[in-house]
């Protein structure tokens, strides 16, 4: 359907529309029986990923609310296949690098470390795992914001904007950004 809308708009559809389009077909917390991207191992290191990055603290982790599961069925089902196969390649990469550290028996500070240290290394060898992981990273911090659960929990949330302020003091806001939806 989004492939369609963009083909009669003329333009392309934005990752944020999708992605709020989509997370509306779905519960967070509810398991897909399908996948449609990812194996089932896969798909659990890209939950693991996921909650090293967004972890759960005063507010739900990334799989708390079904990021993981965004990422899946965006890059399966709304992404075009050049992007699907580039992602591939580096994805394959950043599993064996994973692999090869042991990611899997780290603690959370031990993982941060690692992904930390991926991301700001420049070694040629490893430059398709940092690029999936980069990736990866700007998906989950993007879907993770356009949820509903955060949107509504732990951004200030107006879905029909009364007045527009351009110059207004953080303090004005509760010190909180706006949830764009």
């Amino acid at each position: 359907m989004l492939k369609y809308a963009a083909l009669l708009t003329g333009s392309a559809v934005s990752g944020s529309f999708a992605s709020a389009f989509l997370s509306g077909c779905s519960r967070p917390g509810a398991v897909d029986s399908e996948l449609h991207f990812f194996d089932a191992h896969q798909f659990k290191l890209v939950a693991q990923l996921a909650d090293t990055i967004l972890p759960r603290t005063d507010s739900p982790s990334a799989t708390d609310v079904g990021v993981h599961q965004t990422i899946d069925t965006m890059i399966g089902l709304v992404f075009d296949n050049d992007f699907k196969n580039e992602f591939r390649t580096g994805w394959t990469d950043l599993e064996i690098y994973l692999s090869g550290h042991n990611f899997d028996n780290l603690d959370q500070p031990e993982r941060v470390e690692l992904l930390r240290g991926l991301e700001l290394g420049r070694n040629s060898e490893t430059e398709n795992a940092r690029e999936a992981y980069v990736e990866l990273k700007q998906q989950v911090i993007a879907y993770y914001l356009t949820t509903e659960e955060i949107g509504r929990e732990h951004l200030n949330y107006l879905p029909v904007p009364i007045h527009y302020g351009p110059c207004i003091s953080v303090d004005d806001v509760d010190n909180k950004a706006w949830a764009i939806r």
